[in-house]
């Protein structure tokens, strides 16, 4: 942990007083939202067409309206499930304002106080590197980092501009030095968990049954093949989240 303590605190040294980072903040129940209202209205559709291919013009066309109203109301909440921001870290606050559409949704300026975060984590994803700031009064925040090509060109070079990652370990140093006790503040995400072992354990071991499958007379080779897809995808985040734990 101490190795851990003394990595998380030297970007501080290293950076100005003042970081800033163009960020989208992460609401993840609504991005779940965006996800499976598709997923669901797809199946739904289905059985539009279904019923309407036998002639049942009610229960076709009542399907048919409501899978169609899910995959529209998707892409509205995928867009308000992450919101540009402009985070700027100082000594003593983090404060997150508004961009783009954020501002539009009716997003307002916040402060947090360094003295109110209670823990810190990471999170390697397919999409990215995120940030989890844990507060000891509100909701976890999840912050990522905001695609280069949408932040303005007036916006794009500012004074002491850093990545969500460089952000945040320099934010989560400047906490250690406040006193704040390191056990407590670093906070694994689901990979670096037990849990998370135990599933990536499991993923070898169907990998391992895959390669056996190749070699079973009567057995489909696209059987060991979905095996290596699906788990090969979670090892993949696997290793990269132990990799991040292990340069923090």
């Amino acid at each position: 942990m101490s190795a851990h303590v003394s990595a998380a605190a030297n970007p501080t040294s290293n950076h100005p007083a003042t970081l800033r980072s163009h960020l989208v903040l992460v609401r993840m129940g609504l991005m779940i939202f965006g996800i499976l209202l598709p997923a669901f209205g797809l199946p739904v559709l289905i059985g539009a067409c279904l019923f309407l291919s036998d002639g049942n013009m009610a229960w076709g066309g009542g399907l048919l309206l409501t899978s169609l109203l899910m995959m529209a109301a998707a892409w509205p909440l995928l867009r308000r499930s992450m919101l540009p921001v402009l985070a700027t870290l100082t000594p003593k606050i983090l404060r997150l304002e508004p961009r783009a559409r954020s501002i539009a949704y009716g997003l307002q300026p916040i402060d947090y106080p360094l003295s109110d975060i209670a823990g810190y984590g990471e999170l390697a994803s397919q999409g990215g590197d995120h940030i989890k700031i844990y507060l000891n009064h509100g909701p976890m925040l999840q912050l990522a980092d905001r695609p280069k090509k949408a932040i303005p060109a007036a916006e794009a070079h500012l004074p002491g501009l850093v990545d969500a990652l460089t952000l945040g370990r320099t934010l989560q140093g400047q906490v250690l030095e406040t006193g704040a006790p390191a056990e407590s503040l670093h906070r694994p995400n689901f990979y670096q968990s037990g849990l998370g072992r135990a599933l990536a354990w499991l993923c070898y071991g169907l990998m391992a049954l895959g390669v056996v499958l190749l070699f079973v007379p009567g057995v489909d080779w696209t059987v060991g093949l979905r095996l290596f897809t699906f788990t090969g995808l979670y090892i993949g985040l696997y290793q990269r989240n132990q990799r991040a734990a292990a340069g923090a």
